[in-house]
């Protein structure tokens, strides 16, 4: 993946700051405009872009994604106007969601689409295990 332009060095540090301030999110490690973090727990990167503060939380999907799991995460995302700051990425072996926060976002507002995010990672990652499990997964242990 390319980067896109960085975020200029007016307040470069502040992006990093509110995420130190933000109740749900450890700071790992930091260098430049990028940031290793966890996200009540879950593994993610932050980047400050120009376009705004990018948080990615890791998915937790196993092995590989079942077959059509993509095609219908990333439709549903596109069919939710409240998603239209997410896209799902593969990193190596691990999928994040993505989500980016205005610059001038609230430490209080960051909570809370934060946990949004979490939520819908959550909800993800469900629903490619139920993928995997499908229907007729269960027709072996019903004889």
């Amino acid at each position: 993946m390319n980067p896109p332009s960085i975020f200029g060095q007016r307040g470069a540090g502040a992006w990093l700051r509110k995420l130190m301030d933000c109740p749900c999110v450890a700071v790992i490690a930091a260098n430049g405009p990028t940031a290793q973090i966890e996200v009540g727990g879950v593994p993610a990167c932050a980047w400050c872009l120009e376009a705004g503060l990018c948080i990615g939380l890791r998915l937790e999907l196993g092995a590989e994604p079942p077959e059509g799991w993509l095609d219908d995460a990333t439709l549903s995302l596109a069919a939710t106007p409240a998603a239209a700051d997410d896209a799902l990425a593969r990193d190596g072996d691990a999928w994040l969601l993505w989500h980016r926060y205005d610059h001038d976002i609230e430490v209080r507002q960051l909570e809370e689409r934060l946990a949004l995010q979490l939520a819908l990672v959550r909800r993800l990652a469900e629903s490619a295990r139920s993928a995997a499990t499908g229907p007729g997964s269960d027709i072996g242990r019903l004889i």
